[in-house]
């Protein structure tokens, strides 16, 4: 992994995060925001039991730590909000399937001036000539969010990264928030899969947790640890 380039953050529980203040308080104006934002769009499982939804979108916030949550919520993208409880709630009702991920592509980027000059110079250095189109399909970097459910449990943080890094993913961005009822919510932004299609990418997740990260699946009771 590109350690440089990570933007790490690890939280404590929401029943820790909410210790000794009304729980959930500071989501009162973000979630009517995103409530009233995913009105306006028009989600059929929103506008056709409002009320019933603002209950879930209640839960989903209560459960999660406020102080930091809400500080990657992007209220411009209230549908990631839905994908959040969506994610959560799967994991919640289908053991079976634990962990359940969800990858989509972000964006494409051309790659830093210094990967380019590195790059110019072995293109030099081996005499090869490639047309602009091939060479600036080279220099795109293709990035990723990976979004994960789980039970929480101690040193989370580290399995889901070494997971990533087996799958050979570079890891810019990562957020794992655990819930009051026992789960967790990670989000990773990743570069390393190089095209924007991502069926094949999730295959190979799920295929390498069973391989060799079978405890992301079947946590063992390690409560004692560090997270």
């Amino acid at each position: 992994m590109e350690d440089d380039d990570i933007e790490e953050s690890s939280w404590p529980s929401a029943a820790t995060a909410n210790r000794g203040g009304s729980s959930g308080g500071g989501y009162t104006d973000i979630r009517k925001e995103i409530l009233d934002r995913l009105m306006a769009k028009g989600i059929e499982e929103v506008v056709s039991d409002p009320s019933a939804f603002s209950e879930q979108l209640h839960w989903h916030f209560e459960r999660l730590p406020a102080s930091s949550y809400s500080i990657d919520l992007d209220v411009d993208k209230p549908e990631d909000v839905l994908l959040h409880c969506r994610i959560l709630d799967e994991c919640a009702n289908n053991p079976d399937k634990r962990p359940i991920f969800h990858v989509r592509f972000l964006k494409r980027r051309g790659s830093e001036p210094n990967e380019r000059m590195m790059e110019d110079l072995s293109l030099e250095t081996r005499n090869v000539v490639d047309d602009s189109e091939d060479s600036s399909a080279r220099r795109d970097i293709v990035i990723h969010e990976i979004i994960v459910s789980s039970i929480a449990k101690p040193k989370l943080l580290a399995e889901l990264s070494a997971l990533l890094s087996a799958v050979g993913l570079n890891i810019r961005e990562a957020h794992v928030f655990s819930t009051t009822d026992g789960f967790c919510l990670g989000a990773f932004v990743v570069d390393g899969w190089g095209i924007e299609e991502t069926d094949d990418l999730l295959q190979k997740l799920k295929e390498t947790t069973a391989r060799s990260h079978a405890s992301l699946s079947n946590p063992t009771n390690s409560a004692r640890e560090d997270w």
